[in-house]
């Protein structure tokens, strides 16, 4: 681990390319998906390929022994880089901004990313006036009506942009830019601070604002090259969970391969078993349905140690749903305080796997509030 002074240009090495992340405050999830991340970007070079890794954190002391460098963050550039209208996204603007200086190429990624190809192929699209997004998600005339962006709708009139312009907002999870990109990001960090000067209503200003600056440039999505799992987190927090409880997180060069046994999608159970799941459901709808499907999906994953962690996470999400109802609802349509299983919906075929999903339904009912 090598540690860079914060924005310090004198300290700066500047490299022809670098995977930059950033990391901030002490949360073990996000310190595990960071880890994580760059276990699988490790895991798909070639031999004798090196990359430069580069982290963005005020706690360089949970890296030590990572094959990273730290760009170290102190309390007073965190506070400055969100700004005074409180929106601790632009700080993901401000980290990227800075990152620029470290090299002639930059890969910023989303510590919830994981590589599914070798980020080098990701570098090698990156030059000049050509970037690269994580994905494509809508355009601006298709949310644009929508309550919730009324207000940056009033902003963006100011910049000649209509209810009805066609321009495309990206996801910004991944972001391939140039050291000549700098204008570009002031551009955005501009915009943040325009939009956030009142009270805001989308969290996702940062990559609205980026993906504004961009619209008149060539874009590359990314999607192919990588998995950016921020609807499905909780899924991966319990199999990454698992993986570091299992080897440690002390860096070791063994952890890259073995990080290729954990799934890199969400655990699901083999097509044919999701066939026969679906035709046993069939005669039902709605949120029934739903809660039917995520119960036998749990009960029906592989054997797979990263799959059985999982299987809770499939339950959980019926639980919300079941938790919205009201408790005469539930006990018309369900009656979970029974002990049998509720006839409407399709019943596991072993009845050990009946009284676990039962039990773990009840205890969530009773102990969570949804």
């Amino acid at each position: 681990m090598t540690c860079i002074a914060a924005l310090a240009p004198h300290s700066l090495v500047k490299t022809p390319e670098q995977l930059l992340y950033l990391v901030y405050g002490n949360h073990e999830v996000y310190r595990c998906e960071v880890k994580f991340s760059i276990l699988t970007a490790l895991s798909l070079l070639n031999n004798g390929e090196s990359l430069c890794i580069r982290i963005m954190t005020d706690r360089p002391q949970d890296y030590v022994g990572w094959p990273v460098e730290i760009v170290v963050l102190n309390e007073e550039i965190l506070q400055r880089w969100q700004g005074q209208n409180g929106y601790h996204h632009r700080r993901k603007a401000c980290a990227m901004a800075a990152g620029l200086k470290l090299a002639e190429k930059t890969l910023f990624a989303d510590t919830d990313t994981l590589f599914l190809r070798n980020p080098h192929r990701l570098l090698k699209k990156i030059s000049p006036q050509n970037y690269l997004m994580d994905e494509f998600e809508y355009h601006w005339r298709d949310v644009s009506t929508r309550q919730t962006y009324l207000k940056l709708g009033v902003c963006l009139q100011t910049h000649g942009i209509k209810p009805d312009s066609n321009f495309k907002l990206y996801n910004s999870g991944l972001c391939g830019l140039t050291d000549s990109d700098t204008p570009l990001l002031e551009k955005s960090i501009g915009l943040i601070d325009e939009w956030t000067e009142d009270s805001f209503d989308i969290h996702t200003i940062e990559q609205i604002a980026l993906s504004f600056a961009m619209r008149d440039k060539p874009v590359q999505e990314t999607k192919k090259y990588v998995y950016h799992y921020f609807a499905k987190k909780r899924f991966f927090h319990t199999m990454q969970a698992r993986f570091f409880a299992l080897y440690g997180e002390d860096y070791r060069a063994e952890l890259i391969s073995l990080s290729r046994e954990v799934p890199r999608q969400v655990p699901e159970p083999s097509p044919w078993k999701q066939l026969q799941i679906k035709w046993r459901l069939r005669k039902l709808d709605g949120e029934l349905k739903k809660i039917s499907r995520d119960l036998h999906y749990g009960n029906e994953l592989s054997d797979n140690p990263y799959h059985l962690a999982c299987r809770y996470e499939w339950w959980k999400n019926a639980a919300r749903v079941i938790g919205r109802w009201n408790p005469q609802e539930r006990q018309q349509v369900l009656n979970l305080n029974s002990g049998s299983w509720p006839e409407i919906v399709p019943k596991p075929a072993r009845a050990e796997d009946q009284q676990a999903i039962l039990n773990y339904l009840r205890e969530q009912l009773t102990s969570t509030p949804y």
